[in-house]
């Protein structure tokens, strides 16, 4: 009796395997990448480019994000501007690369990308929250690169260099949430909750969700609640792309690394001649605000602004605020580009 249960329960996660696998393949060809897969000594990644002219900008996501978090902010910059977004190994529809997650390693892969590209220097770096990681290790190892860089609610190395041991918890839950994602993923079951909710149907998801725990839950839904301010087809694609497995494997390393990536960033000051604006959330701390200040005040030419209205997403509350920031550094450049002619 028990050997049958066995063979019948086998055949079911074998199946729901295979099913998983067609879907994936039917995914490429019913969602093909919104930009260009551009091969690099590095690897090929997913990048899409919009609009003209300089200083061009590049746009860094955030710790599980891709491309498509910055649906609302680069059409606007890209009216002004050339623009690049891009998706990290692993995450959008870059392939998932099995090596070390190390700062060292991200900033070579940008560096190669944004050489790939072409991009003209100087150029802007904008990035969102654990991205403030990679683009101050960046500024230290490229600074005559840069015109500037925009840090929107940047995490800092304050915050998980020594992690307490709620943290640590926080850490490990997040690592075991990741990697049963994973495991969900690849059997079609994150798949099916996300159809569920996209029918309007949120009792099996929410159901899903109260097994990894309340505080699991609450973050399910607090990012849900997010996505509802983008467009529905971009809400559509960014479910179809947690529907892979290779979503969860990658933010499950990020998530493991996230405390010896703040040591490696550890007094890696970005140099002061860069121009730097930081952009706080209303809800941070009086403590993250008083490092996000200490950020900008580093910079001869920097600049920090509290975003009244938004949370840790200014992006999709307040896109406006990186746009003028990016307005600001684009006149300075240019007003200093006339100085070195006359």
């Amino acid at each position: 009796m028990l050997i049958t249960f066995l063979i019948i329960f086998s055949g079911v996660l074998l199946l729901q395997v295979l099913l998983q696998l067609i879907c994936v393949r039917l995914d490429a060809r019913k969602f093909p990448p919104p930009g260009a897969i551009i091969k690099t000594p590095r690897g090929p990644m997913h990048v899409r480019q919009m609009g003209s002219g300089g200083p061009a900008i590049v746009l860094e996501a955030g710790i599980a994000a891709s491309t498509l978090n910055w649906t609302l902010l680069q059409p606007r910059l890209a009216a002004l501007t050339n623009t690049y977004s891009y998706d990290r190994p692993g995450y959008g529809w870059s392939p998932l690369l099995r090596r070390e997650c190390t700062l060292q390693r991200m900033v070579g892969d940008l560096h190669e990308l944004v050489v790939a590209l072409n991009v003209p220097r100087p150029y802007v770096l904008a990035g969102h929250s654990y991205a403030a990681y990679i683009l101050r290790v960046y500024a230290n190892r490229f600074p005559g690169e840069l015109a500037g860089i925009i840090l929107v609610d940047p995490l800092t190395p304050e915050e998980w260099i020594k992690p307490r041991r709620f943290q640590r918890w926080q850490l490990r839950r997040g690592v075991w949430f990741s990697r049963a994602g994973a495991l969900l993923g690849s059997l079609g079951v994150v798949r099916f909750c996300l159809w569920l909710l996209e029918h309007g149907s949120t009792a099996v998801p929410r159901r899903v969700l109260r097994t990894f725990g309340v505080k699991a839950s609450e973050t399910g839904h607090r990012i849900l609640g997010e996505l509802t301010k983008l467009p529905p087809d971009t809400v559509r694609l960014i479910r179809e792309r947690w529907s892979h497995a290779k979503f969860f494997w990658t933010m499950a390393r990020y998530i493991q690394n996230l405390p010896a990536c703040a040591a490696e960033v550890a007094g890696c000051d970005i140099p002061a001649h860069i121009p730097v604006t930081v952009i706080s959330g209303a809800h941070q701390s009086r403590v993250r605000i008083a490092e996000h200040k200490a950020i900008a005040a580093r910079s001869l030419q920097g600049k920090h602004i509290i975003a009244a209205n938004s949370a840790h997403w200014i992006h999709l509350d307040q896109p406006e605020l990186i746009v003028e920031a990016f307005c600001e550094m684009a006149e300075k450049l240019k007003a200093e580009n006339i100085e070195s002619i006359q």
